[in-house]
């Protein structure tokens, strides 16, 4: 029997350590989605100040030196402060991932039972079940900029899943995201969309700016039709506060109303219809979730406590070293600023991973697959058709 030939294109040797994730090149000359270049300031600034020691102790002899059982202590509760600030940061990395691959999960099986489930009777059922297909994947996508406080439906990949003017209320934000710290993945420093397309203002306005700074009588509990449009607006719910809702409970709404109304008319059964309502529920479940990880960061004083304990831990190391090391301090400290300032700083890269960055999680790419798994089952797969009247 002949051989079978190779189809795969030769690679030389430097090619293929290249393709593999080793200790080899390019991993560890590697710059762009490093940490590198966020920690250089304040790693240049100590190797400057240990710079300045080691001059100071070697060329004019002036004893800077401190005992080593001062670092030695100080260095255990650094060493806590980073551990626990790298794990929360990757737990909710992680937690991110596992509950984004979790709402994909219930959409495909929202899609798969309203594709076999609800029948269709004529053709304009058949159109009326892709839009709404179509909606459990915008559903997806919405959640996506939801979580990149990206808001409203003017974005490239909802133009095709949305019908025109589909929200009818908007949403700016919350009083949560107002105080949140966004970081790299906030629209502010991203005035450019991957696609191309602009994103939204940076300034966010939120639900509690609408609320009128007045002070309410709450002894009272009953107010004349005068008083109560004073005191509460035109309505009774009270102040100016407008209609607003975030655009995926919007979509989960609009599912709801075409399962219910399919169920009524006859074209679902109760099965999938219950199905279909718990994977609605899953799905708002799960907002909910991603939502506590994206508008909750760390603690103000948490944060600035771990950066003013690594900060003072690495520039008191050259007066503990130079006297052992002497012009190797400078080297040394270069070393330890990097690797202490970078485990700090991949925490505070990873803490909210809907955004941009590299170390982010590649929502855009879990969304394209969503969308091609949804187009074949349209274009391929057989939906459940009424035979009784379509005989």
């Amino acid at each position: 029997m002949p051989r079978m030939k190779d189809p795969r294109p030769k690679k030389g040797f430097f090619r293929e350590l290249a393709r593999r994730r080793g200790w080899g090149y390019p991993d560890i000359l590697r710059f762009g989605g490093s940490v590198l270049p966020s920690c250089a300031p304040i790693t240049f600034f100590s190797v400057s100040l240990t710079t300045a020691v080691t001059v100071l102790y070697m060329v004019y002899d002036v004893d800077l030196a401190l005992p080593d059982v001062l670092i030695g202590s100080v260095s255990v509760v650094v060493g806590l402060l980073l551990a626990f600030r790298t794990n929360n940061a990757y737990d909710r990395y992680y937690e991110g991932r596992k509950l984004f691959n979790s709402m994909c999960t219930v959409v495909r099986n929202c899609t798969r039972e309203t594709w076999v489930g609800i029948i269709e009777r004529d053709p304009k059922d058949h159109i009326e079940k892709e839009k709404y297909i179509k909606l459990l994947l915008a559903y997806v996508v919405a959640v996506k900029h939801h979580l990149r406080l990206e808001f409203g439906t003017e974005w490239f990949d909802l133009q095709d899943l949305l019908p025109e003017g589909f929200q009818l209320t908007y949403f700016d934000g919350n009083a949560v995201q107002e105080n949140a710290d966004v970081g790299d993945e906030g629209p502010e420093n991203h005035e450019h969309s991957r696609e191309g397309l602009p994103c939204v203002n940076s300034t966010l306005r939120t639900l509690a700016s609408r609320v009128p700074p007045t002070t309410y009588n709450y002894i009272r509990t009953s107010y004349t039709p005068d008083e109560s449009r004073m005191w509460f607006g035109q309505d009774e719910w009270g102040g100016d506060v407008d209609a607003s809702m975030s655009l995926p409970l919007e979509i989960v709404f609009h599912l709801g109303l075409y399962f219910n109304q399919s169920l009524r008319e006859g074209k679902l059964e109760g099965v999938y219809f219950g199905n279909l309502c718990g994977g609605l529920n899953s799905l708002i479940d799960i907002l909910g979730n991603l939502e506590r990880i994206g508008n909750t960061p760390i603690p103000f004083a948490y944060n600035v406590h771990l950066k003013q304990a690594v900060s003072l831990y690495v520039w008191s190391l050259p007066f503990a070293l130079v006297s052992k090391l002497e012009w190797f301090t400078i080297p040394v400290m270069l070393i330890v600023s990097l690797a202490l300032f970078g485990v700090e700083a991949i925490g505070a890269e990873i803490e909210n991973p809907f955004g941009y960055d590299k170390n982010d999680l590649p929502l855009d790419d879990y969304c394209k697959d969503l969308e091609a798994e949804i187009k074949y089952l349209q274009r391929h797969l057989p939906s459940k058709k009424d035979n009784l009247r379509t005989a």
